[in-house]
């Protein structure tokens, strides 16, 4: 409450999966158990938007939902950051029309426009910064949509990004007891040291 009235930005919470010896798979492989997966789908719960990158949904294919039981109808509005349009349009997101989905772009591709604001998608323009979107002008039009929550859930570039932006209040890690050894893997070692330095008070819950 104080962070939306106070600094005029959404509270903003990180998830990142990884295992024992700091790696994470680069598609949807999971590495951690059903209690870890349950936490995670209550931050969905708890938060009123769900921000992720094109590549996350395009990869992983995700739904973006709360699958509690009971607690379905509280699933998230889903925020999508795709700053050329590179979406797949076929993605499970665009099923459920009930919460909204919302694509943050800088693109004049009228035709993909076109085709993703037929399947429901509300596109919102926002300025680039260093060639990429401006994270900091994004989260002040996502707190003018009246959003005071976020819960971002994606891979670590999009949140190293956040992270030098200094945009993320509370970080959840859920570190997998067992080591993953495989070409199809990306080594997170300086985004955890980067989370270490950004977020002095640490909670552990086993």
């Amino acid at each position: 409450y104080f962070e939306f009235k106070k600094k005029n930005l959404p509270y903003v919470s990180a998830k990142l999966a990884y295992s024992n010896n700091k790696k994470i798979f680069n598609n949807k492989t999971i590495i951690t158990n059903t209690h870890s997966r349950n936490v995670a789908h209550l931050l969905r719960y708890k938060n009123q938007a769900i921000l992720t990158s094109y590549k996350t949904a395009n990869s992983d294919n995700p739904m973006l939902t709360c699958r509690i039981k009971g607690l379905e109808k509280f699933s998230p509005i889903k925020i999508i950051l795709d700053k050329d349009l590179k979406i797949k349009s076929n993605l499970k997101i665009f099923d459920n029309k009930k919460n909204k989905t919302y694509i943050f772009y800088n693109s004049s591709n009228k035709k993909k426009i076109s085709i993703l604001k037929r399947k429901g998608a509300i596109l919102k323009k926002i300025p680039k910064c260093n060639n990429n979107l401006d994270l900091n002008e994004m989260m002040h039009e996502i707190k003018k949509m009246d959003i005071s929550t976020v819960l971002l859930e994606s891979g670590p570039i999009l949140i190293n990004k956040f992270l030098d932006k200094n945009l993320i209040n509370e970080f959840y890690l859920f570190r997998a007891s067992q080591n993953i050894n495989n070409l199809c893997t990306i080594d997170i070692s300086n985004t955890l040291k980067k989370i270490s330095n950004n977020f002095k008070q640490k909670k552990l819950i086993n």
